[in-house]
């Protein structure tokens, strides 16, 4: 963490808050749906005024030493703000989830959502297998015209957001989500309707980067470091142009088809950090019996 006299500032996106990520969202949103052309050092300067506001910072802009710390902290956040071929991004690459829950709804209709714990613990082999295909869907929208392509990615974030976020239930005195289950593709759509804009890129920036993490970084689980990397090395029968993704969905569908953990439905019920595990371990078995041929 960079020391300030009085307050600590962020240096990566571990290190944001859910509420630095909230006001980070909504900047990202009137960037992108405003007509004024701002630039990488704009946004990077609304970013430091919200960061220092969320660490009780009055602005103060007839105030030099405040100029000069927005400025000092606009340049230094170049890892969560991007620039390529004039096109802006904000960018987030951190497996914890800073959004843990949204509300939907208003008044007596108003309903708490619940998202992912962080490092998809809770994530199920069933929801993240739907999850990955509204991913693909919205990453890759079908459609003749652009306005096809806009709604289609719409519904696609819609039901994305729908599925991973959802009611809250009570277990043993601790607030989770509601089990996952198979429910209709109207039900992932009505929840992530009534989501604002920025909070539906919000859960789909988690999730593609959580996509990336599982393919290629260490996760802690039950104490011990497991990089799940080796899996999607080298695949066959998966285009080159497809990368992590397109093995993964093969994955998805090759353990499906095998029902390794038994029926389809368990294998849709079992944790994924444990059809990791279990696949990373079916690996490993088998390059020792190569090994061994050899």
């Amino acid at each position: 963490m960079k020391r300030n006299r009085y307050i600590t500032l962020p240096e990566d996106w571990d290190e944001l808050t859910p509420e630095d990520w909230q006001e980070l969202l909504k900047i990202r949103h009137i960037v992108a749906s405003t007509d004024h052309q701002w630039t990488v050092d704009d946004v990077r300067i609304e970013s430091a005024r919200a960061l220092l506001k969320d660490r009780g910072v009055r602005q103060q802009l007839n105030n030099p030493q405040w100029l000069k710390l927005v400025a000092d902290l606009a340049q230094s956040l170049t890892w969560l703000w991007s620039e390529d071929g004039g096109m802006l991004s904000l960018v987030y690459r951190s497996t914890e989830n800073k959004m843990p829950a949204v509300t939907i709804g208003r008044g007596k209709t108003a309903v708490k959502l619940r998202g992912p714990a962080s490092h998809g613990y809770d994530l199920t082999f069933g929801e993240f297998r739907q999850a990955l295909q509204h991913l693909k869907a919205y990453e890759s929208p079908a459609g003749e015209t652009e306005a096809d392509m806009i709604e289609y990615r719409t519904k696609a974030l819609c039901a994305l957001a729908g599925l991973l976020y959802r009611p809250e239930a009570t277990d043993g005195g601790r607030t989770e989500r509601q089990p996952y289950d198979w429910d209709s593709l109207d039900d992932k759509m009505k929840r992530g309707q009534q989501m604002k804009p920025w909070q539906l890129w919000g859960i789909y920036a988690w999730f593609a980067y959580f996509c990336e993490a599982l393919t290629t970084e260490t996760f802690i689980i039950e104490g011990e470091e497991i990089c799940f990397a080796p899996i999607f090395e080298k695949r066959e029968g998966v285009a080159k142009t497809e990368g992590n993704s397109g093995t993964m969905a093969q994955i998805c569908h090759t353990l499906a088809e095998t029902h390794v953990f038994g029926t389809a439905r368990d294998v849709d019920r079992t944790p994924l950090l444990t059809v990791m595990q279990k696949l990373l371990q079916d690996y490993y078995t088998l390059q020792k019996l190569k090994k061994v041929k050899k």
